[in-house]
């Protein structure tokens, strides 16, 4: 594997050391010295380190383990940190170029006549107040939640304050243009701030980390609650920046606190950096051989027929052959067109120099033009653009000739093997804040960053800074809201993102590293933190993760619903070694068909089954990792004992075929069993014996009827039957009406109108979200037919044992509607066990339902 520019000459170096004070950076002889790290000459730094002497010089008692920030060299490694690697951590680190010098504090963070309004002063802001001291009660402990909330004021009145330099970094953190003056509700937007803090991430807890610095949290908030993502940045803070930090200060606070971008165009020394980290640490978890082992894959040249790649050395387009070392272009192609490859310009594309060609290269979108450059400038020579590496010809499907023929199925099975390309990639290049094709990426070319970093002077010497994150103002960017970038993003081994004019690096040992954060030394060998539930064990992460994600993506044509998914499916498939059915991994069917939808309500997408997500569009929130656990042998173990239902799946409309939908281990017992292969219970008062499909088709019998509809064809399944469920469960009939009682989940109900769920005797039995649409073509109250499905819980057990059997446990119903033979799926509700004798008619029975 080649090695990122400048790891040989610092391998040479390294050979070289004679102590571990060698790992420390003494910088280039060629280049100006890094600039002080607030060496003291700032104006106001006497009247503060007075404050400090006052206040007990908290930090004196630690001087063995500081920083020495003023030094000029601003090394890179302390004495303690290198006190805490072993021999191969120093080798390790040995290979990695030095971290670059600390930029100086850019001219646009003071202007004249600056001063602090009168709700800021109040504040009574310090630089020593952003760090955590060793005699700080909180140090060394895990950050809290966040309290004593601090009032700003309105946002329209802190928009009047210009001079004020705090109040213009507020605004900037909360989301700066985006963030109304009044909120949904007719209530003025207020600004609120917390102190709380941030440090290193615990291994094994990732979620929560150690107090080493301070921080301010920004809210926005109206009197109805808190704003969306969509008008504000997510958790917004703000801290010192690393310019300013105390001379004293522990050494570990310097890696959490934000430091001065390059402003004309990114610096991509540093992100060489960062792949050299990733690469020479990583290489197991980030390397591709891995996972393409696990998921069965060969190296694209041999799995993906006609694998073409551009060499940015011979500028021009080549067959891939064996496994090359290539970054993958993930970006929106917007509507307007562009230069693609056919089979008519291959030939010239195929000569070296071709892109050198002002005839074809002026052709090239600017954003395809901008992967080039970026490419070049961390060492990778290959690069992979759909439009330019595979054929894009337009052909008239019922007049093809067999060599277009045969063009066009190369093509579909290449768009199949997407994870194959993107798994494979040695970096995805993300252009994720590329509004199109032709929009460029911004800080790749001089002066197209188009980024002022959020940069404030509160009093000379003491600068504030917005920590941004990369994705902020997000949903305003087509590429977060494609359905077929997702699988893009989620194959990537190093994930190299451009967005707001600046560039991150996320892999898949779990760190990011972005350009306003010193680099972590301390986990740059880290491993992947473990799942809640044990590695490849975490139902959350593995399977209903990604089936969330994907869900609330968008599709130009609502027919690639499937395809858009198929390489995560087939690593789920592979995974869990069991099929995907319409959507669902089979192995826990019936608790990912209780899912509900996400954040806003769901329209019917007819081309797939009511009951799975895929018949949806809008996101769905399949939540057993919240209710029971993310542990997913502890989820089988629990469907052995929790279900009833044999799901069959029927071949089709005409035909009344019918296959197991999984065949689970000791089905075949002689003792009967249920679909998970556990033993029967006896639930109900009556005979639920019969569980086989009986002969029926769905061909219309009567004049005037519909056809059942036909569905996507499903190309992540190994048996893409007709998508119609053919099974055995109990129904009752109870009435929706309206309710005053509480949904039960803490997180608040899902999107819909809530309804009551009322029995015979008047009682109510449970609740359901029912769609608005729905609701007004069957106004409420009415009496409907429920199937029951299974025993769920409707929130998660406060004791440690979710398995005792309390009143928790109950049966999950799904309102379905009848379309003449079949039924389609309304929304999920829960009632208690027991509740079904109270249905109105003749109550409960055992039926036979078909499921569309």
């Amino acid at each position: 594997m080649e090695e990122a520019t400048g790891l040989k000459e610092q391998k040479g170096q390294s050979e070289q050391r004679t102590s571990k004070y060698a790992l420390r950076y003494e910088g280039n002889p060629n280049q100006d010295p890094p600039p002080r790290i607030n060496g003291g000459e700032d104006e106001g730094e006497e009247e503060e380190e007075e404050e400090e002497k006052k206040e007990g010089d908290a930090e004196d008692s630690n001087e063995g383990d500081v920083l020495d920030a003023s030094a000029a060299d601003g090394g890179w490694l302390t004495e303690s940190d290198i006190d805490d690697l072993s021999a191969d951590d120093e080798l390790v680190i040995a290979k990695i170029p030095p971290q670059l010098p600390l930029l100086p504090v850019p001219g646009h963070v003071s202007q004249p006549g600056d001063e602090l309004c009168h709700d800021c002063a109040l504040l009574r802001l310090k630089r020593r107040r952003f760090i955590v001291w060793p005699k700080d009660p909180d140090f060394g402990g895990y950050v809290q939640p966040d309290a004593n909330l601090m009032e700003l004021g309105q946002v329209k009145d802190m928009r009047q304050r210009k001079h004020c330099p705090f109040c213009r970094l507020v605004l900037l953190a909360l989301g700066g243009d985006r963030v109304p003056d009044v909120g949904s509700g007719g209530l003025p937007v207020e600004a609120q701030l917390c102190w709380t803090t941030d440090g290193t991430r615990d291994r094994n807890q990732p979620w929560i980390s150690r107090n080493e610095i301070r921080i301010l949290r920004v809210y926005g908030r109206t009197g109805s609650g808190y704003l969306d993502h969509e008008q504000m940045n997510l958790f917004p803070d703000i801290s010192l920046l690393m310019n300013d930090i105390p001379s004293k200060a522990p050494s570990k606070a310097r890696r959490f606190l934000p430091r001065p971008i390059q402003p004309d165009r990114i610096d991509f020394r540093l992100v060489q950096r960062w792949l050299a980290i990733c690469e020479t640490n990583h290489s197991r978890v980030c390397g591709n051989p891995s996972d393409m082992k696990q998921l069965g894959w060969t190296d694209p040249a041999g799995a993906i027929p006609d694998f073409r790649l551009i060499d940015l050395e011979d500028r021009c387009i080549v067959r891939a052959s064996g496994n090359p070392r290539y970054a993958a272009l993930s970006y929106v192609w917007g509507k307007e067109p562009f230069f693609c490859m056919t089979t008519k310009n291959l030939p010239d594309l195929e000569k070296p120099g071709a892109f050198d060609k002002e005839d074809i290269w002026n052709q090239i979108p600017a954003t395809i033009q901008d992967a080039t450059t970026a490419a070049r400038d961390i060492s990778v020579r290959y690069l992979w653009v759909d439009s330019l590496c595979i054929f894009q010809d337009q052909f008239d499907i019922h007049k093809m000739t067999s060599e277009e023929s045969t063009i066009l199925a190369n093509k579909m099975e290449s768009i199949r093997m997407m994870d194959y390309v993107f798994g494979a990639a040695y970096v995805v290049i993300c252009a994720a804040g590329s509004q199109d094709a032709f929009s460029g990426i911004k800080g790749v070319r001089p002066g197209t960053r188009g980024f002022k970093q959020p940069i404030e002077q509160i009093s000379p010497g003491f600068r504030l800074a917005y920590r941004h994150r990369l994705h902020d103002g997000s949903s305003s960017f087509p590429y977060f809201s494609r359905a077929w970038t997702y699988q893009e993003r989620h194959f990537a081994t190093r994930l190299l993102s451009f967005c707001n004019g600046q560039v991150s690096l996320q892999c898949k040992s779990g760190l990011t590293f972005q350009e306003h954060t010193w680099d972590d030394e301390s986990v740059i060998s880290s491993k992947p933190s473990p799942s809640f539930a044990g590695e490849g064990n975490d139902i959350g992460h593995d399977v209903e993760g990604p089936i969330q994600n994907y869900s609330e993506l968008q599709l130009t044509k609502q027919s690639d619903i499937y395809n858009g998914f198929a390489g995560v499916a087939r690593q789920i498939r592979m995974q869990l070694k069991c099929d995907i059915c319409h959507g669902l991994p089979v192995k826990y069917f019936d608790w990912l068909l209780l899912w509900h939808p996400l954040k806003h309500e769901q329209t019917r997408r007819e081309g797939a089954p009511s009951w799975s997500w895929s018949g949806w569009q809008g996101g769905v929130f399949p939540r057993m990792w919240d209710w029971y656990t993310r542990d997913m042998k502890a989820i089988r173990k629990a469907l052995r004992h929790r279900t009833w239902i044999v799901w069959y799946h029927r071949h089709g409309h005409d035909e009344s075929h019918c296959s197991l939908v999984h065949k689970h281990g000791g089905m075949a017992a002689g003792a009967p069993r249920n679909f998970y292969g556990g033993p029967v219970r006896k639930r109900f008062r009556f005979d639920c014996s019969q569980t086989e499909p009986t002969p029926r088709t769905l061909t219309p019998t009567a004049p005037g009827t519909p056809e059942p509809p036909g569905y996507f064809f499903d190309i992540i399944s190994s048996r893409p039957y007709s998508g119609f469920l053919q099974f055995w469960t109990v129904s009752a009939t109870f009435e929706v009406a309206e309710t005053k009682t509480q949904w039960p989940d803490k997180g608040g109900p899902p999107p819909g109108r809530q309804l009551g769920i009322f029995g015979k005797s008047g009682g109510e039995l449970g609740l359901v979200m029912v769609p608005t649409a729905w609701l007004k073509e069957n106004p409420a109250p009415c009496k409907r037919e429920f199937l029951l499905l299974c025993e769920a819980r409707d929130v998660r057990a406060e004791r440690k044992d979710m398995d005792t059997d309390d009143n928790e446990w109950r049966y999950r119903v799904m309102l379905v509607e009848p379309k003449g033979k079949y039924y389609e799926r309304v929304t999920i509700g829960s009632i208690g066990r027991g509740d079904e004798t109270d249905s109105f008619g003749e109550g409960p029975c055992w039926k036979e339902f078909i499921l569309g």
